[in-house]
């Protein structure tokens, strides 16, 4: 019992699990956002070699396309080479060479003076001046016995050995660690010189405290420049492919020519693409977010699940349609990269705007850019995806306003030609930005005029197959239905002609109604067309198809009558559908007259019968369940009273108008629809506007003699609708809901 009970509860969730749209929607929002990521992040995937120098080729690859590879990274290590075997340039430093010198001097004026001071302060005034307190005292003693005319001769023999080593560019020190070796070529120079002893041991003094830095400077200027002559003098290599030519073998060893020839294709990519990938998952999960809380935030009772899986399927195939075009070869990386241009993104842009909704199309157009900037580029790595993106961008936008109020199919074909025109201002907006080559300019706008003329022929093409798949009425197939030689139609001007004047009347009063409380008036005035086909089964039945006959319900019971009456709903809904006429007309059809009485049979059977039930002479239903039917019910009672008037004047027609509406409202017929109160006041104004213009006071024209004498009547102008009615009965019975069909 417990095994059957288990059984029974699991059943009983499954079905309800099966039967609820919530999995379905998680279900379709996982496959889209999985389908969008794989067709997005699939170039990270294929096409891309992660190897590095050294490593086996694991495939056999040929050049993709005629290509001159320039072998940049070897031109600029050639460059940097040449440039390292320049020999900097070194210039004396002149402020410390003639430091050196003025120091020589002064050591040289200090000996004079010394030697020509008394004996006993010779030392002690010697001592005083460097270098002469490092000295020992038996070789000062030595070094002032010197005859002065040698320490004339000898000081410049000195001077000419320090600063000329210091200052030469061979002997010069460049660096700290060259100081040394100076030292040592200066003593050098002064061991072989005819100086004497105490003289070199002066020398050696002098140098080892004064020569204790680098004598020349380097001149960063001129070594820069002679370095860049030898930059310049390095040739660049270029290596000619031509498409289809071997680049590398299977098993063959990368070396550095060759992985710069596969870098120059594009066919290297070292990263790994999953963390790409998680970068690109989270952006479409952002994407989709945007549109849904958009959705649940202000259109959630507007857009159906079938239009979200509409907006998706669209996406899809856009982004489809984009890897197969990102995939063209133009001949040439320059070219290549705009082929991302040629994605018709207002396809899908102006589908969303004409089968669900602008506002979202809105939207879309900048989701699906973001998504198409990225199947160009999926790394951003460069400028190529931003410039596809952008393209997508503007030209999805302006799609999408295009058709915003579509009225005609050559809307459609405009739609191509703004989107071309955009296309081509932002690839010349990209050109001076970025500098592009004339040539590739002249490429791009190409690309750009074919996309936008693309869009709007793929939009034509599939739009059927979007309207008849999802069920879906858009306002080009209201444009089909609404001409006058659609087989329905027709048949209702050849059959009940006055029935389909009454319908285009309708269809004025409802349109201009519409206008006024934002409702689709391309549905309405096309639904009003169709909202009376039911009486094409029994068209005598109805008055304003009786056309000088005798009224046959004058003849039968007055609850044959009424099943008679509100039969033509039922009827209609019959035609309809052996007509394949979309759901949204279907619904006008079945709710224009909503669960109201057919009160002039009504009270005629109370005149025989007090117990008649009043069941039996009201209309099935439903009530008016949106803008469009409740338009259309009001419109269809106005028309037929209105036209039932004696004297239809401005002010008594505004009356009674006013009456049909309240009448509608207090009998419950509008409670189903969102129509508000100041709604109602506008529509009344409408329909008031409309029917004084169809009704307006006449003329009546004199009789005018013949030319044989006789007076001819112009009946024509003259006529009141009186002479028109076949029914016996006085206008003044007839209700508002039934005047016209009795």
């Amino acid at each position: 019992m417990m095994r059957l009970d288990l059984r029974k509860i699991w059943t009983s969730s499954f079905t309800r699990f099966v039967q609820g749209t919530t999995w379905q929607r998680v279900i379709i929002a996982v496959v889209y956002f999985l389908l969008f990521t794989f067709l997005i992040a699939s170039n990270l995937f294929v096409s891309k070699l992660n190897i590095e120098v050294g490593d086996p080729s694991p495939q056999y690859i040929p050049a993709p396309w005629d290509k001159n590879i320039e072998d940049i990274e070897k031109y600029h290590r050639d460059q940097e080479e040449a440039a390292k075997a320049v020999q900097p340039v070194y210039n004396p430093d002149e402020d410390y060479i003639s430091s050196l010198a003025q120091d020589l001097s002064q050591a040289f004026t200090a000996l004079h003076d010394a030697m020509n001071s008394a004996q006993d302060t010779r030392l002690a005034k010697l001592k005083q001046t460097q270098p002469f307190a490092l000295m020992a005292e038996g070789d000062l003693s030595a070094l002032m016995r010197t005859p002065a005319e040698d320490l004339n001769s000898a000081e410049d023999t000195v001077t000419a050995i320090i600063i000329g080593r210091a200052r030469n560019l061979d002997s010069g020190a460049r660096t700290q660690a060259d100081v040394a070796a100076l030292k040592g070529k200066i003593m050098k120079d002064t061991e072989q010189s005819a100086l004497s002893d105490p003289l070199k041991k002066f020398v050696q003094t002098f140098i080892n405290a004064k020569v204790n830095r680098p004598t020349l400077l380097l001149d960063e200027q001129a070594t820069e420049k002679l370095r860049n002559q030898a930059r310049a003098e390095v040739k660049l290599e270029v290596h000619r492919y031509k498409a289809g030519q071997k680049i590398v073998g299977i098993g063959d060893i990368i070396d550095e020519s060759t992985y710069a020839v596969l870098a120059a294709y594009g066919l290297i990519d070292n990263r790994t693409p999953w963390r790409s990938t998680a970068g690109i998952a989270l952006i479409v999960l952002g994407g989709m977010a945007a549109i849904a809380v958009y959705v649940l935030q202000y259109k959630r009772a507007n857009l159906e699940f079938k239009k979200m899986v509409l907006i998706g399927l669209t996406m899809a195939l856009v982004l489809i349609t984009g890897k197969g075009i990102i995939a063209l070869n133009l001949g040439g990386a320059e070219y290549n990269a705009l082929a991302g241009m040629l994605i018709p993104v207002a396809w899908a842009t102006m589908s969303i705007a004409i089968l669900v909704d602008v506002e979202a199309a809105l939207l879309g157009s900048v989701v699906l850019a973001v998504f198409v900037a990225l199947l160009g580029d999926p790394t951003l790595a460069m400028s190529s995806g931003i410039q596809v993106g952008l393209v997508a961008l503007f030209g999805g936008l302006v799609g999408v306003h295009s058709v915003s109020h579509l009225s005609q199919r050559s809307d459609l074909a405009r739609a191509g030609l703004y989107i071309s025109a955009v296309n081509v201002l932002t690839v010349s907006g990209i050109a001076l930005m970025s500098g592009m080559r004339l040539t590739v300019w002249a490429v791009g706008v190409l690309l750009g005029i074919v996309n936008g003329l693309a869009s709007s022929v793929f939009t034509v093409g599939t739009l059927h197959w979007f309207e008849s798949g999802f069920n879906i009425t858009s306002a080009v197939r209201l444009l089909e239905l609404s001409n006058p030689n659609r087989p329905l139609l027709k048949r209702l001007l050849m059959e009940a002609p006055g029935t389909y004047h009454h319908s285009i009347l309708v269809g004025n009063l409802a349109e201009s109604a519409a206008e006024v409380v934002n409702a689709d008036a391309a549905l309405v005035r096309v639904g009003s067309m169709y909202h009376d086909i039911g009486k094409l089964k029994r068209p005598y039945f109805f008055i304003e198809n009786q056309f000088a006959q005798d009224n046959p319900h004058d003849k039968i019971a007055p609850t044959l009558s009424a099943l008679i009456i509100t039969s033509h709903v039922k009827d209609g809904l019959e035609l309809g559908k052996e007509n394949k006429l979309p759901q949204p007309i279907m619904d006008i059809i079945a709710q224009h007259h909503g669960d109201s009485l057919v009160s002039f049979f009504y009270h005629k059977a109370k005149e025989e019968n007090e117990d008649v039930p009043e069941e039996a002479f009201q209309y099935d239903g439903p009530r008016p369940q949106s803008k469009e039917a409740a338009l259309v019910c009001l419109a269809d009672s106005v028309e037929a009273a209105v036209r039932s008037m004696k004297q239809p004047t401005p002010g008594r027609i505004e009356g009674l108008v006013r009456k049909i509406i309240k009448d509608k409202l207090n009998d419950g017929q509008l409670d189903q629809c969102d129509l508000t109160f100041q709604d109602l006041d506008r529509i009344a104004m409408a329909f008031v506007r409309v029917l004084t213009g169809i009704f307006h006071s006449r003329v009546e024209y004199p009789d005018l003699p013949t030319r044989g004498g006789n007076h001819a009547s112009n009946a024509a102008e003259g006529t009141t609708s009186e002479d028109a009615k076949a029914s016996g009965a006085p206008v003044e019975a007839y209700e508002a809901s039934d005047s016209k069909e009795a």
